[in-house]
């Protein structure tokens, strides 16, 4: 995929793979989830926003093991930086990975900042919360732009919970329209 393309829902998503503050490496084509995966990539240690969110996902945990929803979540920070987000944040109940490439980052339409203060690292990807189904295609994502603004919680569950009662198929499925013709 070119940096000028996007993902689309329902579409195969790269096969992203990245390292476990906890031990071990995980990769996308070797873990699909039963349900749905929702992966939170996280702007990194440096960002207060960021660990507001973790930690309420960390307290809801159980609600998403109910809704048979499985969260990882992954910045492109150092081994270290993310054993200090596990640490610090009581990051405890959730799966935490660190080093996502900036290729891959890319692939999947996150936008990339560079620092702009101390203790930011010297590029990061801004967030995003991708929703992959058992097949590892795309259901849906958020992405944003800068730090401010995340889905509430509340939010990310109910996509899992309408998708399960209602068998809600992915929207946004169009490839982008050529108006041009």
């Amino acid at each position: 995929m070119s940096k000028s393309q996007r993902l689309i829902p329902a579409a195969k998503l790269p096969d992203l793979s990245f390292s476990l503050v906890d031990g071990g490496s995980w990769q996308l084509a070797a873990n699909p989830p039963g349900f749905m995966l929702l992966l939170e990539v996280y702007r990194g240690y440096h960002c207060p926003r960021c660990r507001l969110h973790l930690e309420a996902l960390n307290d809801a945990k159980a609600d998403f093991d109910t809704a048979k929803m499985d969260i990882i979540a992954v910045s492109m920070d150092t081994a270290e930086k993310a054993k200090t987000t596990r640490s610090e944040w009581g990051i405890k109940d959730l799966k935490l990975g660190y080093g996502l490439k900036l290729a891959d980052a890319e692939k999947l339409g996150l936008f990339i900042s560079q620092s702009i203060r101390e203790g930011e690292s010297d590029i990061f990807a801004e967030p995003g919360v991708f929703f992959i189904q058992p097949d590892l295609t795309l259901y849906g994502a958020v992405i944003g732009t800068f730090p401010f603004v995340r889905p509430a919680v509340a939010d990310l569950l109910e996509v899992g919970m309408i998708v399960a009662e209602r068998g809600y198929p992915p929207r946004g499925t169009l490839p982008p329209l050529d108006l041009a013709s």
